[in-house]
This record gives C-alpha cells, structure tokens and sequence, in this order.
C-alpha cells in the first residue's frame, strides 16, 4: 500500500502527537510506504514559522523527520489535475496521484470532496484511522 498524507496529518502527528502519531507508527509497521512531495515539506516548514509562530530551527527538524521516514514524490509539471475548491490543494492532489498512491489522508474538505478521484482513495484522518483498526493494525 502507498499512503500520501496531507501537510495537516504531518502537522498533527508532528504537534499534537498521540492519534496522528499512531496511525503514522502502524502504517510504517504494517510495512506501508508512506509518500511525501517536495510542496508538503516546504509548506510544513511555512506554515509552523509563519502561521503557527515555532522557530525555522523547530520546523526544519520537524521537516527533516517527515523527510526520513517518506519516499519523496513529484508530480508531473504540466498535470491536468486540480482541485476546484483549493488550488493551493493542487500539487498534493497531483503528487498522490504521479505516486500512484492507494490513500490520500487528509482533513482538507476541498481535497475530500474529491475522494475516488481517478481511483484515488481520498480518506480523513478519522476514517484512516478506522481502516487501521478494521485491519487490526491498531489496537
């Protein structure tokens, strides 16, 4: 399984810990490939110094974790996919897809009202974290 998560699930597991941090533990226990793009880490490291006040020390750190524990993905430059509610949402969109990724988890509403979108499996944390403890990879 290829899992994407959205900048918010990495800021939450990031920030907040425990749920987030859990479903990221036993997706990497059960062996899942967990995804990232070059757009996700850089809008990690913005969004904690300009929006959430952390020091550019903290983000980077914070930045580099995601980064060593994901395969790194691009989408392809000229991508015909975008999300309408959210532009901004776009390369996260692309990038999952230009993976071939199996789930897409996020809490952005733009991007869950696209869930099937070209076969992408488009889930909220909440409903991924019910998939790891329907197949028992959470207890």
């Amino acid at each position: 399984m290829k899992i994407f998560f959205d900048t918010n699930v990495l800021m939450a597991e990031a920030l907040l810990g425990d749920a987030a941090e859990r479903m990221l533990e036993a997706t990497r226990k059960a062996s899942w490939r967990i995804l990232t793009s070059s757009y996700v880490l850089a809008e990690i490291e913005r969004v904690m110094v300009e929006r959430l006040g952390f020091s550019r020390r903290f983000a980077l750190l914070t930045r580099r974790r995601v980064q060593r524990r994901a395969i790194l993905v691009e989408p392809v430059r000229s991508s015909r996919h975008r999300v309408p509610g959210d532009p901004d949402d776009s390369p996260i969109l692309q990038a999952a897809l230009a993976a071939r990724a199996d789930y897409l988890i996020t809490n952005d509403t733009a991007l869950l009202e696209l869930s099937g979108y070209e076969g992408l499996r488009i889930l909220s944390m909440s409903d991924y974290y019910g998939l790891l403890k329907d197949r028992r990879l959470l207890e």
